[in-house]
């Protein structure tokens, strides 16, 4: 745990010394099951399973309106080679993977050792006029503090392509500069580390290092940095019985001017295949969600955010979908290991 307090403590301290102080800010897209695709956040989770874990996401917010935010992304990401070794994999039942207590069998003929990992996103985020592509690539290197405490860094870097159709805005001199389309290409770089166990997880990742600044049409209203955001998560897995678990979790975001943003998780797991969860977010949003392990290749979630803001009281909320889909799963586990 004096590890865990350490972490912290050095989150708290990069946060206070290294914000910037802006007046506009070219923020993230929102998510709402970051935590069962925290790589979105984190390039220290690159390779952390023993499979290829692809995911692929539609998320709309404020259905119904128009130019409302509407977020598309795929992520993969691997290790490279096997970092487990079974001692006798005779004594391994496959249905019965590396997650505690009923992996216990599994864990007593496994050896781990360090390892590398890579991957890559591509992502689309699209908000009234103006819309983001990101094309990422991203290592990570995972080491073990003692048998049980696993330690990860990683970066990503890539290309953001920022784009405003000026040919869609109503203006009232159709001849004004802001009438064109611009398109604008950055350098985009990330990265975190992350602290995990079988029943325990801390990351910190910092987004936007690179802190572009876009001129759309020369309008000084329209400079727009991208400020860096800072993420930090703790998870924690609470085992009930034999079918069931939970999983309380948190994340702050910070992102100068925006107010620090909590977020505060509850997943119950049943039998590691059909999933229930809630998040309260501290402006008064509400998120429930619901998932599914169809087998040891796919799974599939969902969630619906609803608020007391102006916009939720009209009946107006956001959706998301995450297909998931492990490839190369040669022990078969229906649930992760690490990212639960």
């Amino acid at each position: 745990m004096r590890l865990i307090y350490i972490f912290f403590l050095a989150l708290i301290l990069l946060i206070c010394g290294g914000l910037p102080a802006t007046t506009f800010a070219q923020v993230r897209p929102q998510y709402s099951q970051y935590m069962l695709n925290n790589y979105l956040l984190n390039p220290a989770i690159t390779g952390i399973e023993d499979y290829l874990d692809l995911k692929m996401s539609f998320r709309t917010q404020w259905t119904g309106i128009e130019g409302a935010p509407t977020t598309y992304y795929v992520t993969a990401h691997t290790r490279l080679g096997h970092n487990v070794n079974i001692a006798n994999p005779s004594k391994v039942d496959e249905k019965q993977h590396a997650f505690a207590p009923k992996g216990k069998r599994y864990n007593a003929y496994k050896k781990i050792k360090p390892h590398h990992g890579i991957g890559g996103m591509i992502l689309h985020d699209r908000i009234g006029v103006f819309s983001t592509t990101e094309a990422m690539m991203s290592y990570a290197y995972h080491i073990l503090i003692s048998p049980e405490i696993k330690l990860s860094g990683g970066i990503a870097a890539g290309v953001s392509q920022y784009s405003m159709r000026g040919s869609d805005l109503r203006l009232a001199n159709p001849n004004d500069n802001l009438a064109t389309n611009i398109i604008i290409t950055k350098p985009i770089v990330s990265a975190g580390l992350w602290l995990y166990a079988s029943q325990i997880y801390a990351g910190l990742g910092i987004t936007q290092l690179a802190g572009n600044t876009f001129d759309f049409g020369g309008n000084t209203i329209l400079q727009n940095p991208s400020v860096r955001h800072y993420f930090a998560t703790f998870a924690y897995k609470i085992l009930v019985g034999e079918k069931f678990t939970f999983i309380p979790s948190f994340l702050a975001k910070v992102a100068t001017p925006l107010p620090i943003s909590m977020d505060y998780n509850l997943r119950v797991l049943y039998t590691d295949r059909i999933w229930l969860g809630v998040s309260y977010r501290r402006n008064n949003d509400f998120i429930f969600m619901a998932g599914l392990h169809l087998n040891n290749a796919f799974d599939l979630s969902y969630s619906y955010d609803m608020g007391r803001n102006q916009i939720n009281k009209q009946g107006i909320g956001s959706h998301e979908v995450i297909l998931g889909i492990r490839l190369n799963n040669r022990f078969g586990v229906y649930c992760p290991v690490n990212m639960w």
